[in-house]
């Protein structure tokens, strides 16, 4: 009695979770194989949309920050994870995209926003010319210097980007409505988010992501087996860069105010933090690594407030030290990152109850 019982709890979750046969592109470029992995991601969606009913101003404020810290993610996982190409320079991508929607805000925010994408994507096209020649630590530093010479320009062409003190934004509006707080803000980031991560995840089952692949493996193999490397490399950085550009208008209608002290170096390390982390190559892994690069600070910041304001001085210091060491820990342990981790769990509740 209790092995038909087992047995027929195991079938059953055999059929509801197992992966079925693919046979054909279109099962491949599935986004769930699975009955129950597709009522996870309406449940998923649905929950994204009820966001703001459950939680208050700042855990909102800080939702906004995840959502468009992943999207700058997405776009440089597809670079450094797609692609193999290094980039230190994507928080000036990020720049771009937000003063260029500084100048289409208000009404016309959805517009600006898309301008700060195309914008940065023809930027991404120029200095992705580099890759051509350089690879490594060769193209790393190349942008790098575009980061510095981006940071220069942000301070200096005052016309365009108000100079070192920057530029005001009014509050975005979304079809006449006001999105003057960051619940509201949701519903636009959303409106972005959610596409581009989906478009990200498909992108990666064409033809154009698999000649990525190719060349981030080895180049000169992907070469003599047909791949253009000149057109892979151009449109990695162009995807890459209108993401980050994307990013950029939406931190600035969340900001409202920017500077160039918004889009530092330290930005572009913190985007990479996040691909590393979260498991480069896949757009689940980017989106893991900003909720953990931007929420284990807030959470830290919460602990050290917890103990009161007379240690409040001397525990911030050691804030960043706990955060720098989880990260190096997490490596060590977790090599590919937390979508490895997901795997690992998923696997084992996929074979559950069995012990192989």
């Amino acid at each position: 009695m209790i092995y038909q019982v087992s047995k027929t709890v195991t079938d059953w979750l055999s059929r509801k979770t197992s992966r079925a046969l693919r046979t054909s592109y279109r099962q491949d470029e599935a986004y769930a194989s699975t009955n129950l992995g597709r009522a996870w991601l309406y449940f998923f969606l649905v929950l994204l949309l009820a966001l703001p009913l459950m939680l208050g101003p700042y855990p909102m404020y800080v939702a906004v920050l995840v959502a468009t810290g992943a999207v700058a993610a997405l776009g440089l996982n597809i670079l450094v994870g797609g692609a193999g190409q290094i980039s230190l320079g994507h928080a000036a991508f990020v720049g771009v995209g937000a003063y260029a929607a500084s100048h289409l805000a208000g009404p016309l925010a959805p517009l600006g926003i898309l301008l700060g994408g195309a914008l940065a994507g023809l930027i991404g096209i120029v200095l992705g010319l580099p890759s051509l020649r350089i690879k490594g630590a060769y193209l790393a530093i190349a942008t790098l210097a575009f980061q510095f010479l981006a940071e220069y320009i942000f301070k200096r062409w005052e016309p365009v980007t108000g100079g070192i003190r920057g530029r005001n934004l009014p509050p975005a509006e979304l079809l006449g409505w006001q999105l003057a707080d960051a619940a509201g803000l949701w519903y636009l980031v959303l409106l972005f988010a959610v596409p581009l991560f989906f478009y990200a995840k498909r992108l990666f089952s064409t033809r154009a992501g698999r000649s990525w692949f190719a060349v981030r493996d080895n180049d000169l193999s992907a070469e003599l087996s047909g791949v253009n490397l000149v057109q892979a490399k151009l449109t990695a950085f162009a995807v890459s860069a209108f993401y980050a550009g994307i990013a950029g208008g939406l931190l600035a209608n969340l900001y409202k105010a920017i500077t160039p002290e918004t889009f530092p170096f330290g930005g572009s390390i913190q985007y990479l933090a996040m691909v590393i982390v979260g498991g480069a190559g896949t757009p689940l892994g980017a989106v893991l690594g900003a909720l953990f690069v931007l929420l284990i600070p807030e959470w830290l910041n919460a602990l050290v407030g917890a103990f009161g304001p007379q240690y409040a001085a001397s525990l911030a210091a050691w804030r960043n030290v706990v955060f720098g060491g989880l990260i190096l820990a997490f490596l060590i342990l977790e090599p590919q990152g937390l979508v490895g981790l997901w795997g690992r769990v998923r696997a084992y509740f996929r074979t559950w109850p069995l012990p192989y």
